[in-house]
């Protein structure tokens, strides 16, 4: 619906490998990247530098937390983010802000920004376009179920606009997958009016917590700087460690499958880790055969 071939779609250079295959594959775009991280936080600066750089309309992408470094911005760098996107507006630039919310709701520390930017953004300027995604299937932990939920704002929308809006987007979605699911749209529905959903819902956040609570402390081991350090996290899923310019990630996923029976994905020399996945009883073995397997791969290198 906003990505016409050419256009230039603004998201951080740690991001989920599908938005190649849509923006690029399916739709022509020319996705350009800025750095997420500069002095352990949001790169407002690098951020804005990429906004200024374009020219004429700007599709912009943020993904909170992110994936794959389960990074949220912190309250301080909300306002930062919102007001970069503002100074676009105001130089006459249309913007369409895409928020990607899979992981809403999924934060740990008390500083991080707990609500979607979507807010803020759909009352921001006449120019700038909200889009906000999200859906069940990580906010409600069911995987698979691929149901999903958009919402538009724009400052001063009529109800005209938004209809027009629904009724593209409806366009759209019949266009390129018909419909969503029946069997899913029905179990949520249910689930949604059960009395037991919010005491479950909180169980499974507590088990995530507790699993970042877990490899935060498991980290701060100085012993595994030798081989490699975490980026910023706070939320979400999963995170991200960055293995030492000695080090190849490639080489370390498979000595890890092949003699640890621990699977991890690769990003450049990113190892992401889904700490989601893992019982809070195990992750410091997670971390400790990462540790192993660099071992391994030096021990090796040497001979």
């Amino acid at each position: 619906m906003f990505v016409d071939e050419g256009d230039t779609v603004v998201i951080p250079d740690l991001y989920w490998e599908n938005y190649s295959l849509i923006f690029e594959n399916a739709y022509k775009g020319k996705i350009v990247t800025f750095p997420l991280f500069k002095n352990g936080g949001f790169n407002v600066e690098g951020f804005s530098e990429t906004l200024d750089s374009i020219s004429g309309k700007i599709v912009l992408l943020l993904n909170f937390p992110n994936n794959p470094t389960g990074y949220t911005p912190l309250i301080s760098e909300i306002e930062l983010i919102v007001n970069a996107i503002k100074q676009q507006s105001d130089k006459g630039k249309r913007v369409v802000a895409i928020i990607d919310d899979a992981y809403f709701g999924l934060v740990y520390e008390k500083e991080v920004y707990t609500e979607s930017i979507f807010n803020q953004l759909s009352l921001l300027d006449e120019k700038v376009l909200a889009v906000k995604l999200d859906g069940p299937t990580k906010e409600d932990y069911v995987w698979g179920f691929r149901v999903g939920f958009i919402t538009y704002g724009v400052k001063n929308g009529t109800s005209e606009l938004y209809e027009a809006l629904e009724n593209k987007t409806a366009g759209a979605v019949r266009g390129n997958i018909s419909n969503v699911s029946h069997l899913s749209q029905s179990l949520l529905y249910s689930a949604y009016f059960s009395e037991q959903y919010e005491a479950d819902k909180k169980q499974k956040y507590d088990t995530l917590n507790a699993r970042y609570q877990s490899i935060v402390k498991v980290l701060a081991n100085p012993k595994y700087t030798k081989h490699f350090t975490a980026l910023p996290f706070n939320s979400g899923y999963f995170m991200c460690i960055e293995l030492n310019q000695s080090l190849k990630a490639e080489a370390i996923r498979k000595i890890l499958l092949d003699n640890y029976s621990t699977g991890v994905i690769v990003f450049g020399n990113l190892i992401r880790l889904a700490f989601s996945a893992v019982p809070e009883s195990k992750i410091p073995q997670l971390v400790e055969n990462i540790y192993l397997a660099c071992d391994e791969f030096i021990k090796k290198d040497l001979e």
